[in-house]
């Protein structure tokens, strides 16, 4: 026997086979069958578990309404911002580039002009209590 002989297999077998049709099973035994299907399907299909529901922490419902961690980030970097400016003198303010034009707009202290029923300075105004 060759190499190419060994390789061939005889198809026309193989189609004749597929060509026969499928033997007929016996009801008893297409009747066990699926008796069987159905125990395996029913144990199968039992009541699902009820999963617990995940209830938000307090931290997390405290945030919710300001947008999350996102929202109180951007409200703790204003509130950071403010209270920097806010302390700062003028003289801190204008070195930082391009603030120094704002602050160096605003002249001395703005209630210096400040009079309310005859009384000349806001520390006076707030002397009088």
């Amino acid at each position: 026997m060759t190499d190419t002989e060994k390789h061939q297999i005889d198809l026309d077998a193989f189609f004749k086979d597929a060509v026969d049709p499928a033997p007929e099973l016996s009801s008893a035994l297409m009747a066990s069958i699926l008796a069987d299907a159905g125990e395996v399907s029913a144990a199968r299909q039992g009541v699902p578990e009820r999963q617990p529901v995940k209830r938000k922490g307090w931290l997390a419902r405290v945030m919710e309404p300001m947008g999350g961690i996102q929202g109180m980030a951007a409200v703790g970097v204003c509130t950071v911002l403010g209270v920097t400016v806010g302390y700062a003198s003028t003289d801190t303010l204008q070195s930082i580039p391009g603030v120094g034009d704002i602050v160096a707009g605003i002249s001395g202290d703005p209630l210096d002009d400040f009079t309310y029923g005859g009384i000349a300075s806001f520390s006076d105004f707030l002397a009088e209590g």
